[in-house]
C-alpha cells in the first residue's frame, strides 16, 4: 500500500472533526473520544496492480458509548458501502475505500469503551 489511502483517511478524519492519529493518538491531554488507524496488508493475487487492504480504526471513549457510536455513524456514511471514497492519485494510482463493518471490542475496563470499525482499501497501482 502506498501512502494515498493513509492521507485520504487522515484527512476525511480531519474533515469530520474527529480526533485522530495513525498508529498511535498522540493528543495531549487525551480528548475522547479518539480514533487510531492501523493496517493489515494481503498479498495480491492479480496481476493488474491491485492490492487489497483492511484499515482498522479503533474508537476509545470513557464513560458513555453515545459519542462513541454517533462518531461511528458518521464515519460509516463518510465512507459508505454504496459510493465510498474513490481518488485518482497524482501518479495515475486509484484508489477506493469503503466501510466493511465494525464490532464492540471488550477492554476490562467498565469505564473505557472500544469500537472497531473495519475499512476495505482497494488500490490499484500504476507502474510506469
Amino acid at each position: 500500500m502506498t501512502t494515498a489511502p493513509l492521507k485520504i483517511i487522515s484527512d476525511g478524519m480531519a474533515e469530520l472533526g474527529l480526533e485522530y492519529g495513525f498508529g498511535e493518538y498522540a493528543g495531549n491531554p487525551v480528548v475522547y473520544p479518539y480514533w487510531v488507524g492501523e493496517y493489515t496488508e494481503t498479498e495480491p493475487f492479480t496481476e493488474d496492480g491491485l492490492q487489497e487492504v483492511t484499515f482498522l480504526l479503533t474508537g476509545f471513549s470513557r464513560g458513555s458509548w453515545l459519542a462513541l457510536e454517533q462518531e461511528k455513524e458518521r464515519i460509516e456514511n463518510y465512507f459508505s458501502r454504496v459510493s465510498g471514497k474513490t481518488v485518482i492519485t497524482d501518479n495515475g494510482s486509484g484508489v477506493a475505500i469503503f466501510y466493511a463493518n465494525s464490532m464492540i471490542v471488550p477492554t476490562g475496563d467498565a469505564e473505557l469503551k472500544r469500537i472497531q470499525i473495519n475499512l476495505n482499501i482497494q488500490e490499484w497501482k500504476v507502474t510506469v
